[in-house]
């Protein structure tokens, strides 16, 4: 009898060790409603006085998608990512998207900055560069962050569209309301782990009873 709850203990340390690391990896998931202000340019992304939403997820620890986009003491830059962007009740994936997380300091404005080239070289074509200001997003260095996301509202911020074609620049304002949640995410082999240190706890109960 001592035997096996030694046998029993064993295996419940497995499973509980892999039932932790299955939910290691976790992401920073961004939402975010706003509506353009007056002098916004009528694109197929934006419109004065139109509503917007879009969202992203970033890792937690976004270190292997930052590689040298960093600027210790002041930013890092995710790419690429994807971003979900709803317009005109059109929704659609921006796809090879930057967004750039800043420190917030008297001369740094916190929160990030979305970008996106619709043509992707940023050569040709728009480019837009949605600027949400608030808390900053993350802790340790810009080289190896953790995203600590927040909720806030990002108002009378900048909305730049850029005409990489002519060379020129339309700069108008916005309001958001950003919304930023962690989200743990199970792994899958951690998971199937787990499940077969318990069908051992059961074959043992079964054996030596």
């Amino acid at each position: 009898m001592k035997r096996f709850a030694v046998y029993v203990f064993v295996v419940f340390l497995f499973a509980a060790g892999f039932s932790s690391s299955a939910l290691a990896d976790s992401t920073a998931n961004y939402s975010i409603t706003g509506i353009y202000g007056t002098g916004t340019p009528t694109t197929s992304y934006t419109g004065a006085g139109q509503s917007f939403a879009m969202s992203f997820s970033v890792p937690s620890n976004p270190a292997a998608l930052i590689g040298s986009n960093y600027d210790l003491g002041n930013d890092f830059y995710v790419y690429p990512l994807d971003v979900t962007y709803s317009f005109e009740g059109v929704t659609s994936t921006i796809t090879d998207a930057v967004v750039a997380f800043y420190v917030s300091s008297f001369s740094s404005p916190g929160g990030f900055l979305v970008d996106f080239c619709v043509d992707v070289t940023c050569l040709t074509n728009l480019e837009y560069q949605w600027n949400f200001q608030g808390p900053q997003q993350y802790t340790g260095p810009e080289n190896n962050p953790t995203v600590v996301p927040s909720n806030f509202l990002s108002n009378g911020q900048t909305l730049s569209v850029f005409n990489n074609d002519t060379g020129g620049e339309i700069d108008s304002l916005f309001n958001a309301t950003v919304n930023g949640a962690p989200v743990n995410t199970p792994e899958p082999s951690s998971l199937l782990l787990l499940g077969a240190g318990l069908a051992g706890i059961v074959f043992l109960a079964k054996f030596r009873g």
